[in-house]
């Protein structure tokens, strides 16, 4: 089995509120309250941990919120390796109510500088004289005023080491960063849509897509489609996987469940088709608990009998 390296550039500590009853612009009182280490790339450590994966962590995190968030990462037991600068870590809040439908979240921002950003490669590059990690996750946004190539780069010495490169962010940042030559990207189809500035209306059009950002450098895709399960389409293969219809608790952390089960199975040399479907049986796991980010092992067991994975003639 490799190890695994994750990235979280843009970390955060997980505020999660239980309400009753929300009401706007009144006092709410909460009845539970959960404090997380949070981050994209923390999700993808959490379910490679619970998995038994050998993973690192590593990222930016600073101030009094970044060592509460390095007490909380310590707590859940997984290893980790960080950048600490003067930028305090951000705070993200989510309003669970049992009035209202969905999450609530309240999202900061969180800040650094080129300087930050030259810490980091360093960083990362003394981390790599690890021999032995031979996969890498990079999860998330970038902090604003930071490098906004320093994905590109990642990437790029990651390649001279033949470390394969997973990455999962959106937007210009994805853009960017396909460039690099990724191993695998994950975008649901709201993020393809929007990469691309088209509105994609069926199977057709996300696989047309996908092989347009194969075009532009990604080697892998997978599009995350909800409910309706997820496509993987490599260069010369396109597969469609499907799950059986579950209770969905809570969707967020799905996508970061879904790389981790990828990247577990990558690390054990198993076929991509495997690796797809042990990844999307982590992604519906997550879906079907309170928690975000975590996925249990009998559910899990339980979901890859259900899941079908079958390759599409295009």
């Amino acid at each position: 089995m490799h190890k695994i390296l994750t990235i979280t550039l843009n970390p955060a500590v997980d505020v999660r509120y239980s309400i009753d009853n929300f009401s706007f612009g009144n006092v709410n009182r909460t009845k539970e309250i959960e404090k997380n280490a949070g981050g994209k790339g923390i999700n993808v450590s959490r379910i490679i941990n619970i998995l038994g994966g050998d993973v690192l962590a590593t990222g930016i995190i600073g101030g009094f919120t970044g060592q509460l968030f390095l007490k909380k990462l310590n707590k859940n037991f997984i290893k980790n390796d960080f950048l600490i600068t003067d930028y305090e870590t951000r705070t993200c809040v989510a309003i669970v109510a049992k009035n209202i439908e969905g999450i609530t979240e309240i999202l900061e921002a969180g800040d650094g500088d080129f300087e930050v950003s030259n810490h980091f490669k360093d960083k990362f590059l003394n981390i790599l004289k690890d021999k032995t990690i031979k996969i890498i996750c990079a999860s998330g946004s970038l902090l604003k005023g930071i490098d906004p190539l320093l994905y590109n780069y990642l990437i790029e010495e990651s390649h001279k080491q033949g470390i394969k490169f997973i990455l999962d962010t959106s937007g210009k940042t994805l853009l960017s960063g396909i460039r690099a030559k990724p191993f695998l990207i994950k975008p649901n189809k709201e993020e393809l849509e929007f990469v691309l500035n088209k509105k994609l209306e069926t199977e057709v059009d996300i696989i047309n897509a996908a092989k347009d950002l194969i075009s532009r450098g990604a080697e892998n895709v997978i599009v995350t489609l909800g409910s309706n399960g997820a496509l993987f389409i490599t260069a010369d293969k396109i597969y469609r996987g499907t799950f059986p219809k579950v209770i969905v608790k809570n969707t967020v952390g799905s996508g970061d469940s879904t790389v981790g089960g990828f990247a577990y199975a990558l690390s054990q040399d198993k076929p991509l088709v495997e690796c797809f479907k042990l990844g999307l049986g982590c992604g519906t796991t997550n879906a079907m608990l309170d928690s975000t980010g975590t996925i249990d092992l009998k559910t899990l067991n339980d979901i890859l009998l259900e899941i079908k994975i079958e390759e599409i003639r295009f």
